[in-house]
């Protein structure tokens, strides 16, 4: 299995170190800043720091609302990945999709939400987190105004496309209020991020409900659904700063006062999603691996190391494989589960299950306090996990995929859950293996390469509707 190397890589680029208050670009000394800072003219630093602060003032009063307002809008905007609640209802409205063309729309959302992290994350560098709010939401509202007309397959396609590419952008302006809070409360606040993009599959379930339940149309919820990027919009415009908040690190501690000064360092080494565990002991032991550093270790280390020396180390490629390839076996079963459902179950059960897989789906996050634990004690467990979990679920789909209970019992939940592992395996791993210094560049490439793998769905699944069966996609994915 190509898990295997991955862990392989791994190890190779994990070396101990000594670690460090904060991650400053390697091409930039902090002396240099300190020297530019020096020569500019206190009176324009001072106009700056007033403007900041009045910007960042209404945050800085309500910190838990402007937080949980972050939390909403990603989970309100992360809807692409309940699909599989959405088809039914598109087939009972009397759309005539074929499998290829329905797994041609989810492929839309699903790379543009890939793609869409470099550039917004580049745009969010240059111009800051409100005018990405204000581009992100005007793109989402487009995309939703597109999937109205879900009758026809270009709207329909182009539409869902938008929200999928325009999703990240309203999500990573509102990363920074991790900084309104000290101590663990980012860390947890962070958590709640990646929690709250699992749950988003919850939206095209409700869809689901509401169709089935009440008789409300898709074409009727797509367009009340614009009043999500009206909110954002207003969000956009009106709160979010032109500038982030920054991170403000405390003086240095007296000898005397060490454990303090333990978990602020923590706060440079540990995920910025997931809140550090066993904080004292992780450090400790860097300190002492680390106390006779040699070569060998310096020469290997890819820790903050400049993006040009990162990319030439196989490990990041390999990272990368490795989530493409775990993410587009999730995607592909849920882009096609409907019609594998159908192949071995009478209408009426594979309909029920269609409902069970969709009040799964937006829990996957209930294993985050587990999978917290594992990266923070054992990381290499995690990446093992992830393996294990791909290989059961796709030994079923591949083997027992007519046995009722193996479906609502095994995959299921190893579908609903595993999009979280893997995320909060790669946002640690990064962290850990390269730093902070190119985090946002090395997550948005990794992203663009899981792309590419999922532009391998559509031809996988007209390859599958030719031959009639399921049988060979499902036994490619499951030993991949």
């Amino acid at each position: 299995s190509f898990s295997l190397f991955v862990s392989h890589c791994h190890c190779l680029s994990h070396p101990n170190k000594q670690p460090a208050m904060a991650t400053p670009n390697p091409n930039e000394p902090p002396t240099n800043n300190n020297n530019k800072n020096n020569q500019d003219d206190p009176l324009d630093d001072d106009d700056n720091e007033d403007e900041h602060d009045d910007e960042h003032a209404t945050l800085h009063k309500h910190p838990y609302l402007w937080a949980a307002v972050g939390v909403s809008q990603t989970f309100l905007t992360a809807i692409m990945f309940g699909w599989a609640s959405l088809v039914p209802v598109l087939r009972s409205e009397g759309l005539t999709y074929t499998p290829e063309e329905l797994s041609i729309i989810f492929t839309c959302g699903a790379v543009g939400n890939y793609l869409a992290t470099l550039p917004f994350g580049v745009l969010l560098d240059l111009q800051g987190p409100k005018v990405t709010g204000i581009v992100a939401s005007l793109l989402y509202g487009a995309g939703l105004f597109l999937c109205s007309y879900r009758e026809r397959f270009v709207c329909f396609a182009v539409g869902f496309g938008l929200v999928g590419l325009a999703r990240p952008g309203i999500q990573m302006p509102t990363l920074h209020l991790a900084n309104l809070f000290e101590g663990s409360g980012g860390a947890v606040y962070m958590s709640a991020q990646a929690a709250a993009f699992d749950a988003g599959t919850a939206i095209f379930a409700l869809f689901h409900t509401f169709y089935f339940g009440w008789g409300i149309s898709s074409k009727t919820m797509f367009l009340a659904y614009l009043v999500v990027p009206v909110w954002t919009l207003a969000t956009a415009v009106w709160v979010w700063p032109n500038d982030v908040i920054e991170k403000i690190h405390p003086p240095p501690h007296n000898d005397d006062n060490q454990d303090d000064e333990d978990e602020d360092l923590s706060e440079s080494i540990g995920s910025p999603y997931l809140s550090p565990k066993d904080r004292k002991r992780r450090i400790q032991s860097q300190a002492k691996a680390s106390s006779a550093p040699t070569t060998s270790n310096r020469n290997r280390s890819q820790v903050n190391a400049p993006l040009s020396v990162v990319l030439t180390h196989v490990a990041f490629y390999a990272l990368s494989t490795w989530v493409g390839i775990h993410i587009y076996k999730l995607n592909y079963i849920v882009a096609t589960i409907n019609d594998q459902l159908m192949r071995h179950f009478d209408p009426e059960t594979a309909l029920q299950l269609i409902d069970v897989l969709g009040a799964m789906l937006p829990f996957g996050f209930v294993v985050l306090p587990i999978v917290a634990t594992m990266l923070h004690t054992r990381p290499m467990v995690a990446l093992q996990v992830a393996n294990v979990v791909g290989f059961i679920y796709g030994g079923v789909m591949t083997y027992l995929p007519h046995i009722y209970w193996l479906q609502v019992l095994v995959v299921f939940p190893a579908v609903a859950t595993s999009r979280q592992l893997v995320y909060s395996t790669l946002f640690h791993t990064i962290g850990q293996v390269f730093g902070f210094a190119n985090y946002g560049v090395l997550l948005g490439l990794t992203n663009a390469i899981a792309s590419l793998f999922q532009t391998l769905q559509t031809p996988m699944v007209n390859w599958s509707e030719t031959l009639d069966d399921y049988f060979w996609s499902n036994f490619i994915l499951w030993v991949a």
